[in-house]
């Protein structure tokens, strides 16, 4: 597998992953575990990052080599040509994933990696190039499994998730990646009005305006770790980034809509919409989906309501879920909710009808997105 790249996903997701690559005019992908290969490219480094909305990280393996003991993984890392990826001037930092009974801890395999690299600097120029673990300059990423290593350049950097235009910091809330996994298992298209009455920050609401408007996933964001690659080629890039921004097309009416019970939340949705440009697009008011009034006809609706420590007596917000589809959702007979996967039959005891569930996962936890029909 070292003349391909490796497309990271989140689990139960690779299938999905495949067909969005394939439907991008990538060729040969093959599905893993994790995630799935496709040919060792510039050009598919560049689109995948810039348009997979599914696609957690591009790996570009530059190294592999058997791995029987921490030993094999310091003496077969400093045999690497470290010059061409790195200077002394330069910054990286180094992700592990790790499956060793020798190795099993990924920081400490990690810590080894990153000696062997320094080492190999410290021998040749008596000058070592620092660690920066929040915006290295090289990106690096570790697999080890069934006593092989492998070492890739992170041509994303940062987790392809951050799309650029949400706020850091604060409430954890739904990654990018997953808003658009909701929206593609639910059939979200151009001609949908969606609507999520628990839109906290308004994930889903912009990933589904992106959507509608073929805005590239990547557009909002400024930095890729391909843009250090020894074979990036800045005509080539901004070739393919031209000719896919042209073709954004205008969303010429409401394309969602959201509502949240936080001040907070729905005050960082406008700001994210403000960024985007999408405020004329997407409509989001304050309110308890017990009082939440749509201003126009939702013909989808798709939600991530609150659970675990952010729920509510979760009886009394499905049964509110409930008459909120009844009451404002007649233009759909059934709804998407991303919920626990434990907890179908509270969903089934409160007059819910289970259509279909998608395994998945949000934050570690187990969860589903379920289809659901409303109780008559």
């Amino acid at each position: 597998m070292f003349d391909l790249l490796f497309i990271s996903s989140a689990h139960c997701t690779q299938e999905l992953l495949a067909k969005e690559i394939e439907e991008l005019g990538v060729s040969d992908v093959r599905i893993g575990h994790y995630g799935i290969f496709v040919p060792k490219t510039m050009d598919n480094v560049y689109l995948v990052n810039y348009l997979s909305r599914l696609a957690n990280r591009v790996l570009w393996p530059i190294a592999q080599f058997s791995c029987r003991h921490k030993e094999d993984l310091y003496q077969e890392s400093r045999t690497v040509n470290w010059d061409a990826f790195l200077t002394v001037q330069k910054t990286f930092a180094i992700d592990a994933n790790v499956s060793h009974p020798h190795l099993r801890n990924s920081l400490f395999a990690a810590q080894m990696l990153k000696d062997a690299i320094c080492d190999h600097f410290w021998e040749k120029y008596e000058e070592r190039p620092s660690v920066n673990t929040k915006k290295p300059d090289l990106q690096l990423h570790l697999f080890i499994h069934k006593g092989r290593a492998t070492i890739s350049l992170d041509t994303s950097g940062a987790p392809l998730y951050k799309r650029g235009w949400k706020q850091e910091g604060g409430i954890a809330t739904i990654p990018e990646t997953l808003a658009a996994t909701l929206l593609k298992l639910s059939g979200f298209t151009t001609k949908e009005v969606l609507c999520d009455p628990f839109c906290g920050a308004g994930t889903l609401l912009i990933e589904a305006a992106c959507i509608a408007t073929n805005t590239p996933a990547g557009y909002f964001r400024k930095e890729w770790g391909f843009l250090s690659h020894p074979d990036f080629d800045q005509n080539r890039w901004l070739e393919i980034k031209t000719s896919w921004d042209a073709k954004r097309i205008p969303c010429p009416s409401i394309c969602a809509i959201g509502a949240d019970k936080d001040p907070n939340m729905v005050a960082l949705s406008q700001k994210h919409l403000q960024k985007t440009g999408f405020s004329k697009q997407v409509l989001v008011c304050k309110s308890e989906i017990a009082n939440f009034k749509p201003p126009c006809l939702p013909t989808l609706i798709v939600t991530d309501p609150p659970f675990g420590k952010r729920m509510m007596q979760s009886n009394d917000l499905i049964a509110c879920f409930d008459r909120f589809l009844k009451v404002h959702c007649l233009a759909t007979p059934f709804a998407f909710l991303l919920y626990p996967s434990d907890k179908g039959a509270q969903l089934e005891r409160n007059g819910m009808r289970i259509l279909k569930r998608w395994p998945l996962t949000h934050g570690g936890l187990d969860v589903s997105l379920f289809c659901v029909q409303h109780a008559n």
